[in-house]
């Protein structure tokens, strides 16, 4: 499977890359409703709201057809890792990660609800994975319960994000989620670790780790009103958040594959 990942992720994202725009041109987000349009971008009136937003996420989609062009093309890759270990999973991440780009240009696109939802699941969707791998090295687990425990994962944090607060409290469940199991995720990583003592280049795990924080940092320059806001600007704070997050994918991914089994 990993020599034709490279193909059936190009594949996937040109299907992918159709049905949104196919769905943008015909409106199948439905009516614009404000939804994303806090994050400082002014909404322009053609096709995609939200320009500098929107096209940002396309590093999401370079670093998934990336992987899949280093898992089919770099032969001195030691497979012996447990990312390889279940022959679908190396194909999996870069399939999703190459998602993460439409479903989040979904929102910034049209500014309309069921693009936000698209939105709140690129996040699910990374942060699952995140998770149930972690889980399935740390116990060594099945590929049926990998696939079970993303799923759950995915469920879970779409029931949170129905709820827009709770106890009257002023944050947003779904986004309470997406952190708890992205904290989950990295906590079961070192707990592998430190446990097992892997072969493996954690330098990675760094910088991985790195990139998202800055991210989560510059992320809050974004907002309408901050001072740093210029919503006519081709340049947007919440645009490098994406090009950071999209970096954060690639490094983990070099995390992954640099494992090695040597008994």
């Amino acid at each position: 499977m990993l020599k034709n990942t490279f193909q059936i992720t190009l594949v996937f994202t040109l299907v992918v890359l159709l049905l949104f725009f196919t769905a943008l041109t015909l409106g199948w987000f439905g009516i614009p409703d404000g939804s994303g349009g806090n994050f400082c971008e002014a909404a322009g009136n053609g096709l995609i709201k939200q320009p500098a937003n929107s096209f940002s996420n396309i590093g999401f989609i370079v670093s998934g057809i990336y992987c899949s062009w280093i898992l089919s093309h770099h032969r001195s890759i030691n497979k012996t890792g447990f990312f390889f270990k279940h022959p679908f999973i190396p194909l999996f991440y870069c399939l999703i990660t190459v998602l993460l780009g439409p479903c989040s240009m979904a929102m910034h696109a049209t500014e309309a609800h069921t693009g936000g939802l698209f939105d709140m699941n690129s996040m699910y969707l990374f942060g699952s994975f995140m998770l149930s791998f972690a889980l399935a090295r740390y116990y060594n687990l099945s590929s049926f319960v990998f696939i079970s425990i993303y799923f759950s994962s995915l469920i879970l944090c779409n029931i949170a994000g129905s709820y827009r607060t709770i106890g009257g409290l002023d944050f947003y469940p779904g986004s309470a989620a997406f952190g708890l199991v992205c904290c989950l995720g990295m906590l079961f990583e070192f707990l592998n670790y430190k446990k097992h003592r892997p072969v493996i280049q954690f330098k990675y795990a760094v910088f991985c780790s790195l990139s998202f924080l800055i991210a989560f940092f510059v992320w809050h320059f974004g907002w309408d009103g901050h001072c740093f806001c210029n919503p006519t600007s081709l340049f947007q704070w919440h645009g490098v958040w994406h090009l950071l997050c999209g970096l954060s994918t690639f490094f983990l991914f070099q995390y992954y594959i640099s494992e090695e089994i040597t008994d």
